[in-house]
């Protein structure tokens, strides 16, 4: 009777704890982006980039950083235009988020950018997920 016992407890936590992983699917920790680049910076590094795609769609211009020996990405920086406002309502031209093992590490707001590629902007370092282990 005691192993009976053990077989359904075992096999009623097991399934228990494999089903509330999906409800975070269900859950999304927002269902909108704000627009102001406080909010912004706040909320964007705890999504992932399949989220983000989700609520705000695909980057105007993505760059991707491969190792030569893998060709595997390792980061990537995205950029968006006209996303997110100063305190006083204005939009930036551009948005860049850079992307490291599948968060985002840091978000650049952009006022102006030149054709030598020098950058004029804001730059936030963002809150990662808290991890499990």
């Amino acid at each position: 009777m005691k192993l009976l016992l053990t077989i359904f407890s075992i096999f009623y936590l097991s399934t228990t704890f494999a089903d509330h992983h999906e409800s975070d699917k269900d859950n999304p920790i927002i269902d909108e982006m704000p627009t102001d680049y406080i909010e912004f910076a706040n909320v964007i590094g705890l999504l992932t980039p399949e989220e983000i795609v989700g609520l705000i769609g695909e980057p105007t211009k993505k760059l991707n950083l491969k190792m030569k020996s893998s060709n595997e990405v390792i980061a990537s920086s995205w950029y968006y235009h006209n996303l997110n406002t100063d305190e006083n309502g204005n939009y930036f031209p551009t948005t860049e988020l850079d992307i490291i093992d599948g968060y985002v590490e840091s978000v650049v707001f952009l006022n102006n950018v030149d054709a030598n590629s020098n950058f004029e902007g804001q730059k936030f370092d963002t809150k990662r997920p808290d991890s499990s282990f």
